[in-house]
């Protein structure tokens, strides 16, 4: 993947000093963006989930409520810099990780299917996709059963292995009425958040960021045969 150049990087850290203010550092976010985009090699990325020490997401928020959407034309900018020309900005994801240093970053790029816009779009059994997973260490794993159960026993269909997670945190089980799955809490000790808030089941959209005591999952989708074929 090519390098910016001098002036290249100028720019989008101006513009990335436009959003982010004085705890984060242009050059720290500009550097996330580009190795994540080296680790995508050749597959354009649709995604971006952005992770931030807590006091630095909630000061960001603060500060500026639309950062993500501001991040995400800076993203596009950065992309096109190296040959790839989204017609739309990739969508991006911001959120709380106590796991990240203060005024660090950790940005992973990802090709996520967009869920379908319920004002445009009615429910349909057939749409496209493959839901699946992405846990910390990077493995994106396919949800092709009813019910998926995650923790840190080794007798969970997706084991995470670290103190945080509960032997038995949380159960993904497919509603074939909503054709979406649900993320359960299975009354875990450090609890679960979706999207930064508490939850005890909530149905689950691509892109949505699951903290299981701070350890973070991330749901998507991807294009294939239908959900409905899969989900067995």
């Amino acid at each position: 993947m090519p390098r910016l150049g001098i002036s290249a990087r100028r720019a989008l850290e101006s513009s990335l000093a436009r959003v982010l203010g004085a705890r984060l550092q242009p050059s720290t976010v500009l550097e996330a963006l580009l190795q994540a985009l080296e680790e995508a090699h050749d597959a354009p990325p649709t995604a971006f989930h952005i992770a931030l020490h807590p006091a630095d997401y909630q000061a960001l928020l603060t500060l500026q409520p639309t950062a993500a959407e501001a991040l995400a034309e800076i993203a596009r900018l950065v992309m096109l810099h190296f040959g790839w020309t989204p017609e739309l900005p990739p969508r991006v994801w911001l959120y709380a990780d106590a796991s990240v240093a203060p005024s660090a970053v950790r940005v992973q790029a990802h090709s996520i299917t967009e869920a379908p816009d319920a004002t445009t779009s009615k429910p349909t059994t057939n749409l496209p996709r493959r839901p699946f997973i992405i846990t910390p260490d990077g493995r994106h794993i396919p949800l092709a059963a009813k019910r998926i159960r995650v923790g840190r026993a080794q007798d969970n269909d997706v084991i995470l292995d670290d103190l945080r997670v509960s032997r038995h945190h949380l159960e993904l089980r497919w509603q074939e009425e909503m054709q979406r799955f649900l993320a359960v809490d299975l009354g875990s000790a450090g609890g679960t958040r979706l999207n930064g808030e508490p939850i005890q089941q909530c149905t689950l959209e691509p892109g949505d960021v699951l903290s299981l005591a701070g350890v973070t999952i991330i749901y998507g989708e991807a294009e294939g045969p239908s959900a409905t074929q899969k989900v067995k």
